[in-house]
């Protein structure tokens, strides 16, 4: 069973370097209070974990998000392990 805070957290993958964390930021922030944004940087497979304050909000940004493009290039947007 998932706990509270994994499920307002968000994995996020597909996007290139050319993303940084303020634009992930803004781009979330759409949906609600981002409570914490970490930005992994691995070239062009970096990713990032979204923290959202409340659960509504992190699966309001998981459905409209996942799939869409972003700097050209598919985003992923899943639940956080």
């Amino acid at each position: 069973m998932r706990s509270r805070g994994h499920t307002r957290t968000l994995y996020v993958g597909g996007f290139g370097s050319a993303v940084d964390a303020p634009t992930l930021r803004a781009v979330f922030a759409r949906f609600g209070e981002v409570l914490d944004l970490r930005l992994v940087e691995r070239g062009e497979a970096s990713f990032a974990y979204v923290t959202f304050a409340a659960e509504p909000n992190a699966a309001a940004a998981r459905r409209q998000l996942d799939g869409t493009r972003l700097a050209g290039r598919l985003l992923r947007v899943e639940l956080a392990q």
